[in-house]
């Protein structure tokens, strides 16, 4: 099956479908996204290359907009796609420390929960600029064309940093980009546009049907920054289920989430960004280097390096899969379970 008819067969699948935020998506709705990633599974088999049927995307920069948050401007600053330039003029600002960027996915806004919740403990710190990406002008379209978007938002992202970096003489060395599902592979794109040159990039939970293991120049992928880190949830329907960074998180085993009983929903995709929100301002998930969940669970790898999965303080010297344990509600961190 050629991929351009699996694309056809995709927006057959999601004719008709409607959502305003991933969290209230109807179970019809959320059925036929499995249809989609059963889709990409079969393709994944087939190791299939293919090329993306661009006639069906009709984007514009100008609906890409940057939402630039400080400790001295909480409420944000909206700039245009090429509008870094303007980036001094708002208060708190400063060119001497990070800027992290922050990506949502489907269905989402600056204003979903993603931004607000990752947003909150980031305004805690003293040091760091934060740039929220509002897409939703394409992230609120039909799945299968939201997905198409994705390459042109990255793109777009990828031109503002490009000419912030250029503006203010600023290095890609402190720059951050954090992005949710689609908004990872956003993230991935943009590292790519910039050469890998972008100190970080984290992938939380990044989406998975219709992005394909082969296709590493569609996705997130090792190499779109200086570091790539990727925080697996939901491997069994929103997420990818294969790596993808220099290290790949998996709690729980990355696939369903302690608490998250009802599959069909966005229970368990939703816990890497609150997990990551949570990080920030405690972090205590320590994670564990191992070959697999049931190797970690099982004991085999108990005297294999620990390291912590979250927080802006990344072990860039490490590299494999680790997992860990959370708690089912928040505080989600179990803390050093290792020396206890």
């Amino acid at each position: 099956m050629s991929f351009y008819v699996a694309f056809v067969l995709a927006l057959l699948c999601c004719h008709g479908c409607k959502g305003s935020n991933t969290s209230d998506i109807s179970e019809e709705y959320l059925s036929e996204l499995l249809v989609l990633r059963n889709v990409t599974e079969q393709l994944n088999l087939l190791d299939v290359v293919y090329e993306l049927p661009l006639e069906l995307v009709d984007f514009q920069e100008s609906n890409v907009y940057f939402y630039v948050y400080t400790k001295l401007s909480p409420l944000g600053t909206k700039l245009d796609y090429d509008e870094s330039n303007r980036l001094s003029s708002v208060l708190g600002f400063s060119t001497n420390v990070p800027t992290v960027f922050i990506i949502h996915g489907w269905m989402n806004s600056y204003q979903s929960g993603v931004n607000t919740d990752i947003i909150t403990p980031l305004l805690a710190y003293d040091n760091v600029n934060i740039i929220s990406v509002d897409w939703s002008s394409y992230s609120f379209l039909l799945y299968t064309l939201a997905r198409l978007n994705v390459p042109n938002v990255g793109k777009t992202v990828g031109y503002f940093i490009e000419s912030m970096l250029s503006n203010y003489d600023y290095s890609a060395d402190d720059i951050v980009v954090v992005g949710h599902s689609l908004g990872a592979h956003v993230a991935g794109i943009a590292g790519k546009k910039l050469n890998g040159t972008l100190g970080v990039i984290v992938g939380l939970d990044p989406a998975g049907p219709l992005f394909f293991e082969s296709d590493t120049s569609g996705r997130l992928n090792v190499g779109d920054a200086q570091y790539v880190e990727a925080i697996h949830t939901d491997g069994s329907l929103f997420g990818v289920n294969y790596d993808v960074g220099n290290i790949d998180f998996w709690p729980n085993g990355g696939y369903v989430q302690p608490d998250c009983i009802v599959l069909l929903s966005t229970c368990s995709h939703m816990k890497s960004y609150l997990y990551f929100a949570e990080s920030l301002s405690n972090d205590q998930f320590y994670a564990r280097q191992c070959d697999s969940y049931s190797d970690y669970t099982g004991g085999e790898c108990a005297d294999n390096t620990v390291t912590l999965m979250g927080s802006l303080s990344f072990n860039t010297s490490l590299t494999g899969n680790f997992y860990l344990n959370t708690s089912s509600t928040s505080p989600y961190g179990l803390g050093n379970i290792y020396d206890s």
